[in-house]
């Protein structure tokens, strides 16, 4: 059984779309200050981001923005560059034995994946991240108001956008 799970969380922190496991997209570096120990995961693009409040959602107008995931196994790093700076946000992994998603059909698949937490400056955030997808949702204190935010894996011959 132990075997199974470092062979599942060996391929886990595989680069997901080939190429060169430490290459950015866009300048083939790694952010600066990003230890050793963390392996990239993937790259994505903003897709969506949709604010619910009161049972209703409405879409927020957004702007090209790209991602890096890099993890530890204990820690998942996602890295986006703002006016020219790579900015990131540490989640602490709390499930790596795969990602739950719902068919149209209304079935559930298990697909490889890891969940996490972040709870800083009284902010939840909750991050599930697979080979496809990141779906990100935050939870600011005080309010009945949920942000959830969409994010599709870039392939290797996607050209990257300007913000990365």
């Amino acid at each position: 059984m132990v075997y199974r799970w470092t062979i599942f969380f060996g391929l886990l922190l595989q680069p997901l779309h080939g190429g060169d496991a430490q290459a950015d997209p866009e300048s083939g570096a790694r952010p600066e200050g990003l230890p050793q120990t963390f392996r990239h995961i993937g790259n994505y693009h903003l897709n969506s981001k949709l604010r619910v409040e009161r049972g209703e959602m409405d879409p927020v107008v957004i702007s090209p923005l790209n991602y890096q995931v890099f993890s530890d196994g204990i820690d998942l790093r996602l890295y986006c560059r703002v006016a020219g700076e790579d900015n990131y946000t540490t989640y602490q992994i709390y499930r790596s034995d795969g990602i739950g998603v719902t068919r149209k059909s209304g079935e559930i698949d298990l697909v490889a994946g890891v969940q996490a937490l972040n709870t800083s400056a009284e902010m939840v955030r909750q991050i599930s991240v697979t080979r496809n997808s990141i779906t990100m949702v935050k939870m600011p204190p005080r309010s009945h108001r949920v942000i959830i935010t969409r994010a599709i894996a870039m392939s290797d011959d996607e050209p990257s956008s300007d913000n990365r």
